[in-house]
């Protein structure tokens, strides 16, 4: 099993400020403003943030509770799941997983699902299963994690319209349903981004978007201008960082892969090219209000101790 795309196919301000405050009292008194609340309110912060399981989806294979223990002693207050061949809940009764995770000072807060929700109207009963599942579970949102094997604006089009109807269903029961993205929506089919299509048919209707960053800049697209474009439909965000591009050739080279989009290139939070600060800044004052980390490429380090280093990086953000 290669990557998650075939998995899923198979299945300091302040500090700064003192003295410019200093300085320029006079002046904030003068126009009735505060300078220093002014720029610590531009600075990035955070009250929580949370992790998608696939990141350490081999130690949660070996010894589910023990890696959710792990995850909350890390930092994280949120996980987000996947429907994965032990089930969203890891082999536990949905009540069971709420409890167990509220033990360890966390809670679920959405789940990756199956794509063919999305696509075949036999599996609805299969689906609202799952909602009545998530709802004792305390989950808030179902997400759709993969579309790649439609080839036409007409077919995103389409899955739009079922994503609505599948967002009516969550709405019923107190959940959201959405949509997380690769890099294929932001590659442009007749001179139209899938991602458009999508999102200008869901506007306004009961379905949300999780923007994966690190899949967004891959296709050569600029998050922040997404995050403008769209604002408030970008609701969670997959915080992951990417190799620079001298270090994603070496990567294709050494795996002989004739394209980015076939090696996994992401690496530990702030030591790759994405810059955080602003990034993640544009995207909570454009309406973003979950941040969850992933991760999908581990070298020299194993998928738990790179969760414990991501937590470190956002932890700086938080207050």
């Amino acid at each position: 099993m290669k990557n998650r795309r075939e998995f899923i196919k198979r299945a300091g301000l302040a500090s700064l400020a003192l003295p410019i405050l200093g300085s320029q009292m006079g002046w904030a008194q003068n126009n009735g403003t505060n300078i220093l609340a002014e720029m610590l309110n531009k600075k990035f912060t955070l009250k929580e943030f949370g992790i998608q399981l696939w990141t350490v989806r081999d130690f949660m294979d070996k010894d589910a509770k023990g890696t959710l223990k792990s995850l909350g002693e890390f930092g994280y207050k949120t996980i987000e799941s996947f429907q994965g061949e032990k089930g969203v809940f890891w082999g536990m009764a949905p009540a069971e997983f709420k409890s167990y995770l509220s033990d360890h000072g966390m809670r679920c807060l959405s789940t990756h699902c199956d794509p063919n929700y999305t696509m075949d109207p036999k599996k609805l009963d299969e689906f609202k299963k799952l909602t009545d599942d998530a709802k004792t579970a305390g989950l808030k949102y179902l997400l759709n994690p993969y579309l790649g094997f439609l080839k036409t604006n007409d077919e995103f089009k389409k899955a739009a319209d079922s994503m609505i109807q599948l967002g009516e269903i969550c709405k019923s029961k107190g959940l959201t349903y959405g949509y997380h993205n690769h890099h294929y929506s932001f590659v442009k089919i007749d001179g139209e981004y899938p991602q458009d299509v999508m999102m200008k048919a869901t506007a306004g209707a009961p379905v949300v978007y999780e923007m994966d960053m690190y899949w967004v800049a891959a296709a050569g697209e600029d998050p922040k201008a997404w995050f403008k474009k769209y604002p408030g439909q970008f609701e969670l965000g997959h915080v992951k960082d990417r190799y620079s591009d001298a270090k994603i050739k070496e990567i294709m080279q050494a795996e002989k892969a004739d394209s980015e989009f076939g090696v996994d290139a992401s690496c530990v939070l702030g030591k790759g090219s994405m810059n955080f600060d602003e990034l993640l800044l544009v995207a909570k004052e454009n309406g973003m209000k979950h941040f969850i980390v992933e991760q999908e490429r581990f070298d020299g380090i194993t998928s738990l101790e790179a969760a414990k280093e991501d937590a470190a990086f956002l932890k700086k953000y938080l207050r």
